[in-house]
């Protein structure tokens, strides 16, 4: 099952792939942890594709669509907190989104904008070198970490607080759907051309029921976000994260098994999609924080008593 597209998107997502076109093999020689593009940031930067909130016409439905699209890159780039929080509140991009101070926050090192979610207040400034500590290792990300809070930090207001919780949810919702998306398909071309016992991998059947499976999963990540964006809704973004981080861990595990002892080495490129899905298993606090996050706006306390 699908939706179709409407005029207006059709064009807006043609563009946007043709864009992308250049950025989907793994960069040659690739075989380090982090594969982000500062050539295609500064792209999305200049074609104003960061900015689809506020064009006429669209709106956070075509922002979870393209974070979506590029996701399933191969390479990273932050477009989701720029598209879904920079327009809204007037933030300059890149924006990178830390849940708490004294915790590694994806694209800071990139970022000309630092939204800090923490304590039931959220604030917004600009990030300098003084208070991110880059790091380095298995991060799959531009990763630092934020020992403060920004010089110029100003607290945003209920309106803008809540705006950028349930903005960031869906954002990090679509991305792990284009990333589980990218890594399963990666897979699937794996299995169709590594033979075994004198056949493809791909004509087992438990693997092909496995991958089906994952399928389903991700097609069902990718609606969810989608659903989210469209409601912009905080109870939406929590579901929707919630049964990503849910699904990525199967998703994480089946595409590593079938790819054998190749998926374990850097020279394969399935880790340019699972090593991100493993940092983003535990954003927002997780699937945990999540599931409270949902249960708490189903069932209200005031309701019990």
């Amino acid at each position: 099952m699908d939706f179709d597209y409407s005029d207006d998107q059709h064009l807006l997502m043609t563009a946007f792939e043709s864009l992308l076109e250049r950025f989907r093999a793994p960069p040659p020689g690739q075989h380090g942890y982090v594969a982000y593009s500062g050539e295609l940031q500064a792209e999305l930067a200049a074609s104003g594709f960061l900015e689809i909130t506020g064009q006429p016409g669209f709106g956070l439905l075509e922002a979870a669509m393209m974070t979506e699209a590029a996701a399933h890159c191969p390479v990273s780039v932050e477009l989701a907190a720029s598209a879904m929080l920079g327009a809204a509140l007037g933030l300059a991009a890149p924006v990178a989104v830390a849940w708490g101070v004294g915790r590694p926050v994806r694209f800071l090192p990139v970022a000309r904008t630092v939204v800090v979610i923490e304590d039931g207040r959220v604030t917004a400034g600009t990030p300098c070198a003084d208070i991110a500590r880059p790091v380095t290792g298995v991060a799959a990300y531009p990763i630092a970490v934020l020992s403060a809070l920004p010089h110029d930090a100003r607290q945003l207001s209920g309106t803008e607080a809540a705006t950028v919780r349930r903005r960031a949810l869906i954002g990090v919702a679509a991305e792990a759907a284009g990333l589980m998306r990218g890594a399963v398909g990666h897979t699937v071309q794996y299995v169709r051309e590594r033979r075994q016992f004198g056949q493809p991998l791909g004509n087992f059947q438990a693997i092909q029921h496995r991958l089906a499976e994952d399928a389903q999963l991700v097609r069902a990540c990718r609606w969810l976000a989608f659903r989210a964006a469209y409601a912009d809704d905080a109870k939406e973004a929590a579901v929707a994260l919630l049964y990503a981080q849910e699904a990525m861990r199967k998703v994480i595990n089946d595409c590593h098994q079938f790819s054998g002892a190749m998926g374990l080495t850097l020279e394969f490129p399935l880790h340019l999609w699972t090593y991100r899905l493993k940092v983003l298993q535990g954003e927002a606090g997780g699937r945990g924080a999540q599931a409270g996050s949902v249960a708490d706006q189903l069932w209200p306390l005031a309701d019990a008593a």
